[in-house]
């Protein structure tokens, strides 16, 4: 024994007292499982430490005694033996098992422990668990049962990690399993071959713990240097569990891109840092989360009842100016609500909901004042989340429904075409219309999803009822500004048309003057990869919004979709009736294909086809329809 390398463990002691260095240096993670760990690293570094202690003693046996070596062996046994143990309930700890609230896993810790001790504790009468034999080191039967115990405990974890492996917020499962797996062939090589090599894997293993889950960088915004949305989630996990009380405080920097364009970016983010210090620097203040560009979250657990106080102290601090680097003096107002939980919100989704919801109408009513969420009427909110709810059910069990609003070519005197409208229909809230489900499907991202199902039915629609052997030439789609933002859109828009034997003819996509307005590059390279597959975008709503002749003159676009309400207006206004002739007169001169949404008399139809319309959509020709009704529509024209 006293031959042994102590290389591996040298190794170790140096990577532990690193990873420590790198642990007590950073932000520190205020939960359980970070203390947990902080107890791993010391076990294992203990670990570490008393073999090579031991087998210094080993080599020098005559002037140490052989009972001081014993015992030092003794605990170095124990050290090693603890470290599964460790590591099982920091694993534990991350998936937020309490194992004083299970008794069966409270009973098999402490049978564990107490079972090591007793091994240990009685080999020196009995020699249970190892003898020397001169230099040579023996292991005996009840070493068998810490092996045991050790292998119960890694089985715990793998099953731990496995079963809850999506709770892990930032572990990799694989490259942990990886570890733990090479650690168990480095324990049965120590075992059998008495090389020292279990606390280098070890080592590995709280790097690989450190690297993936305990990095405060992880859970820190990089330029306030307070926590970050991704770890408030699991920072509130245990209160809203444990259903202790605490309050949130919402700030909300007024105007904070107006302060960026003037001052630049670097005075931006120093006003950012600035705010997060003195947010965490507050008597009787909790912790400080940045929640998105210009929010922040203060989480008061301790003096719950001065929520109002501390709001309003915030409140009045923003009433005083910041200062940039340059030393130039910026004043902005900050709006702000407060939440007691779980007086107000039961949970973490409907804390963050009900906060959004609070700081929206806070900015939009009293900007730059207080609310309390308690005070307002959530019932919209409430509303919301109902529709939301219903547009999931209706994703899930493949319940969207598309309509088919004919319209109607002055020229050809047929159909030529139809606008597929999405329906939605549940069993609570009845029918629900476009113009709430779709901007909060847009809102929550579910309208990526919802797009690309609308836009298969409309493709197996055109395949499966031949549409290409009547009058109707194409579909048109709506596609919201969301979709055409996500990176490789026109991609899966080809697919899919190319899964139906569709042509790209036959799809025209509409979209709106927000779109066309809020281009970016992403929306602008789809459009032009779209356009230059075949398909046809038209601009919906012309009218209704802010876009004027300069994106019509660069945006590639065939029809021009004028809203219907400045349809109906023209007939109610002379003046708004001019106009309307002017517009279409300019759009004609431009060679643009025009469509009048919203006709619904003979009088409207006669007159806008007069003054230059080609095409004509609304209920004076037909509702939007079911898509055998509306084969059967056009088969009777």
């Amino acid at each position: 024994m006293a031959e042994w390398n102590l290389s591996f463990d040298y190794a170790a002691v140096f990577f532990l007292l690193l990873i420590l260095v790198w642990y007590l240096n950073e932000k520190m993670i205020p939960l359980r499982s970070h203390r947990a760990f902080f107890v791993l690293l010391l076990n294992a570094l203990l670990s570490s430490v008393l073999e090579i202690v031991a087998l210094w003693m080993a080599r020098e046996m005559d002037t140490v005694g052989y009972t001081a070596f014993f015992l030092l062996f003794s605990l170095r046994t124990l050290a090693i033996h603890l470290v599964p143990i460790t590591l099982t309930f920091y694993i534990l700890q991350l998936v937020h098992i309490d194992i004083l609230q299970n008794r069966l896993q409270h009973f098999l810790f402490r049978f564990a422990i107490a079972a090591e001790i007793a091994v240990l504790a009685l080999n020196y009468f009995f020699d249970w668990a190892f003898t020397f034999q001169g230099d040579a080191y023996r292991i005996s039967f009840g070493s068998y049962i810490l092996y045991a115990i050790d292998a119960t405990m890694l089985l715990v974890t793998f099953i731990v990690i496995v079963r809850f492996r999506k709770k892990f917020q930032f572990l990799r499962p694989m490259p942990f399993l990886f570890i733990l797996f090479f650690g168990v062939l480095m324990s049965l090589l120590q075992m059998l071959a008495f090389i020292p090599m279990v606390n280098l894997m070890v080592v590995a293993l709280c790097l690989t713990l450190f690297h993936y889950q305990q990095n405060a960088g992880t859970v820190t915004d990089m330029v306030t240097k307070q926590f970050n949305r991704r770890f408030l989630r699991e920072y509130l996990y245990n209160d809203f569990a444990e259903r202790q009380r605490f309050g949130v405080i919402a700030v909300a920097m007024d105007d904070f891109k107006f302060v960026n364009r003037t001052y630049g970016a670097e005075a931006g983010d120093s006003l950012l840092y600035q705010v997060g210090e003195y947010l965490s620097g507050l008597r009787s203040s909790g912790r400080v989360f940045r929640l998105g560009s210009d929010q922040f979250y203060l989480v008061v657990e301790r003096h719950v009842t001065q929520l109002s106080f501390l709001a309003e102290q915030i409140r009045d601090r923003f009433h005083q100016p910041w200062l940039t680097p340059a030393g130039a003096s910026v004043t902005m107002s900050a709006s702000l609500c407060y939440i007691e939980c779980p007086k107000d919100a039961q949970s973490y989704d409907s804390m963050i909901d009900t906060l959004d919801y609070s700081i929206s109408f806070t900015k939009k009513t009293r900007k730059g004042g207080v609310t309390y969420v308690g005070d307002l009427d959530l019932s919209k909110l409430h509303q919301e989340k109902q529709i939301e709810k219903a547009v999931r059910l209706a994703m899930d069990r493949d319940e969207l429904m598309v309509y088919y609003q004919p319209i109607f070519s002055v020229s050809q005197n047929v159909y030529n075409s139809a606008e597929a409208l999405v329906r939605l229909h549940d069993e609570e809230l009845g029918w629900i219309s476009p113009e709430d489900f779709i901007p909060i499907a847009e809102k929550n991202g579910m309208i990526v999803e919802m797009g690309e199902v609308i836009l298969e039915k409309v493709c197996r629609f055109i395949h499966d009822f031949r549409l290409s052997e009547t009058s109707v030439q194409y579909i048109e789609v709506n596609i919201s500004p969301v979709q055409l933002m996500q990176p490789g859109f026109a991609d899966k828009v080809k697919r899919i048309l190319e899964d139906y034997d569709v042509e790209p003819q036959q799809i025209n996509i509409e979209i709106t003057e927000t779109t066309t307005i809020n281009s970016s590059a992403i929306v602008q390279q789809n459009i032009q990869e779209l356009v230059e597959y075949g398909i046809a975008f038209s601009l919906d709503d012309y009218g209704s919004g802010n876009a004027n002749i300069e994106y019509i003159n660069h945006m590639p676009f065939k029809l021009i979709k004028i809203d219907k309400y400045i349809i109906w207006d023209s007939f109610k206004s002379r003046k708004a009736g001019i106009t309307l002739a002017y517009t279409i007169g300019m759009l004609n001169a431009l060679e643009l294909y025009i469509v009048a949404e919203g006709v619904e008399t003979e009088e409207m139809r006669e007159h806008l086809a007069k003054i230059g319309c080609h095409y004509l959509q609304g209920w004076y020709y037909s509702k939007a329809v079911p898509d055998e009704e509306f084969i059967q529509l056009v088969s009777a024209q």
